[in-house]
């Protein structure tokens, strides 16, 4: 019944609360749209997270959801403003990233030697604690990442997961300790 329907029928449907409607939107576009987002992405798992998050978003709005336009404008909007927002979060992780790294380097090669060990042991104390809050699948590839320096192929290897998993992991961990970490920056 509902394969019949256009979009907007099954937006109003969706609306008074049919979920059947949204499950026929889903599956409409969510195979389209992660292709749309893998494109820009290179990665199906962060291209399916994106997908998702759109379409949970839509679920959890759909008695209030207002469609200016067609709802494939709609979701291919959110879709990209949500890509766009993904980008631009993990190029801010990437330059705190970066910015430890700085940091850590200046400990290296500053003339405070006493203080800077200090420093660095509360560094390594925190980022510690942080990584044993970390689920467990994200904590193990955070220490073959970051501790014993494995690649990413490494890892998959080892814990017998795509590369894509993995790099969901160390974003996930890195976003965390992002997070944990904010007194250090």
């Amino acid at each position: 019944m509902y394969k019949k329907l256009t979009d907007e029928e099954l937006v109003e449907l969706l609306k008074s609360g049919k979920d059947k409607a949204f499950d026929e939107l889903y599956f409409r576009y969510r195979d389209v749209l992660v292709r749309f987002v893998y494109l820009r992405m290179k990665s199906i798992a962060i291209a399916e997270e994106i997908v998702q998050e759109v379409f949970t978003s839509i679920w959890e709005r759909r008695k209030t959801i207002t469609i200016q336009k067609s709802f494939a404008a709609y979701i291919y909007t959110s879709v990209r403003y949500m890509t766009l927002d993904y980008i631009k979060s993990h190029a801010v992780t990437d330059q705190y990233i970066q910015e430890v790294l700085d940091k850590n380097e200046v400990l290296y090669n500053s003339h405070n030697a006493t203080e800077d060990a200090i420093f660095y042991d509360e560094l390594q104390k925190a980022v510690d604690e942080a990584a044993m809050l970390l689920p467990k699948k994200s904590k193990e590839v955070f220490i073959l990442s970051r501790v014993k320096n494995y690649t990413n192929k490494e890892i998959a290897e080892e814990l017998n997961v795509s590369i894509e998993t993995v790099k969901y992991h160390i974003t996930y961990s890195l976003k965390f300790m992002r997070t944990y970490l904010g007194e250090f920056n």
